[in-house]
């Protein structure tokens, strides 16, 4: 089973998004349930469907993958720019450790801040600038 849900055919990253946010509507909806009598009720929250947990997980991880390509292709991202790293010897050998990373427009212009753990795949696709620290 992989990560997320595979693209529909002819499907847009745009069209896939809302296609999961749909799907996670309806697998996510809860119905109240009471127990107990009188002043003792409890009124708890519990899903309507019956789906496993590692479907829905599935499904939440579509929205996001789908959300930030859309956004991406959206926002026209321009570059990357590596705001704070820093410069480290592991197995005696030099290494740069990047801490945060700003992601640009075609302009050059702020986006926003982005998780290192989403950047990995866009790191061969888009140029990279390192902020000099003077």
């Amino acid at each position: 089973m992989s990560d997320v849900l595979s693209r529909i055919p002819s499907y847009s990253n745009e069209m896939m998004w809302k296609e999961c946010e749909i799907l996670k509507k309806i697998v996510t909806m809860t119905i109240d349930t009471k127990s107990g009598r009188g002043k003792n009720v409890v009124i708890t929250k519990k899903l309507k469907h019956n789906t496993r947990k590692e479907v829905i997980d599935r499904i939440v991880r579509s929205c996001e993958h789908y959300k930030k390509l859309y956004e991406m292709e959206s926002k026209k991202v321009g570059s990357l720019e590596v705001v704070k790293y820093k410069f480290d010897t592991i197995n005696e050998e030099p290494r740069i450790i990047i801490e945060m990373i700003k992601v640009l427009d075609t302009d050059g212009k702020y986006i926003k801040f982005a998780k290192l753990k989403n950047v990995v795949d866009y790191l061969s696709k888009y140029p990279i600038k390192f902020k000099s620290y003077d």
